[in-house]
């Protein structure tokens, strides 16, 4: 039998949600002995700098290990970002995943308004932010950001890739799911502008830069972005649409390690993480 007509087929009948969990046996079983873990008041604590330490459910902890200390960009994207922090930042955690960039303002003083599309993520958040007693400092809002406020659809990635919702990039309707969409504009008439915006959207970093027009022309926050410039031509898009609105709104780009970075630099790399100051 054809390879792709049973791929269909299972497809058909088996839902994404339970075949999300049936990709990666490894990673389901140890989505499962955390989550039972932690039912019994298992937690860890991890140090992401020695005056830095934070109480985790035990999936978060191996999340922040891996990123934030386990891979070098992420860890020198993290320690810039901290050189930011203080009690007057309020931060936008666009792409906020298991939080740990809202954790880490909320633990300096500031506020954070975390924002992304998967429930599963938003759990962690609220879990992470209750165990570190800072749930006043961060509120959550489960929503994609782009560039228009509708309903869009998304590709839910499930255990397989730590609860990460994706751009649907071509895949059938019946692996999507309809999530609300939000604008960077919008969020700040509802809850004030921010000091600072992180962006982390796994190619849809454009998207959201458009939403936040009035945002950036007015307020113009310091942008800490990870430009996913390999996955945005893979799927006919110009990654070059993220730098030319930075421009146009008077921002310079920045490297992690301080340095002003060019766009023939930015563009070299498939996955790359800046720092965007206004001139």
């Amino acid at each position: 039998m054809d390879s792709n007509l049973v791929k269909k087929h299972i497809r058909s009948v088996v839902p994404r949600s339970a075949r999300n969990w049936l990709r990666s046996p490894l990673k389901s079983a140890g989505w499962l002995v955390d989550g039972a873990a932690f039912s019994f008041g298992f937690t860890k604590a991890i140090d992401l700098t020695p005056d830095l330490r934070f109480i985790c459910h035990p999936r978060a902890y191996k999340v922040y290990r891996d990123s934030q200390i386990g891979d070098p960009e992420q860890n020198s994207e993290f320690r810039a970002f901290l050189s930011y922090c203080s009690s007057s930042m309020f931060l936008y955690d666009i792409g906020a995943h298991f939080g740990i960039f809202s954790l880490t303002a909320a633990r300096y003083g500031g506020k954070s308004l975390a924002v992304d599309p998967s429930p599963r993520a938003t759990r962690i958040i609220k879990i992470e932010a209750s165990l570190n007693q800072c749930a006043d400092s961060i509120r959550i809002v489960c929503a994609a950001v782009g560039e228009s406020n509708k309903m869009v659809e998304m590709v839910d990635s499930g255990v397989f890739s730590d609860g990460y919702f994706k751009s649907p990039a071509g895949r059938p309707v019946s692996e999507l799911t309809r999530v609300q969409s939000i604008t960077i504009d919008d969020l700040t008439a509802r809850y004030g502008p921010p000091t600072h915006i992180k962006i982390d959207v796994e190619g849809n970093e454009a998207a959201a830069l458009k939403g936040a027009n009035n945002t950036l022309g007015q307020y113009r926050p310091q942008l800490f972005i990870e430009l996913h410039n390999e996955m945005v031509a893979l799927e006919g898009g110009d990654p070059n649409s993220a730098l030319d609105l930075l421009a146009a709104h008077g921002y310079v780009t920045i490297s992690t390690s301080g340095k002003q970075i060019g766009r023939a630099e930015i563009l070299g790399r498939p996955i790359v993480r800046i720092l965007a100051v206004h001139t």
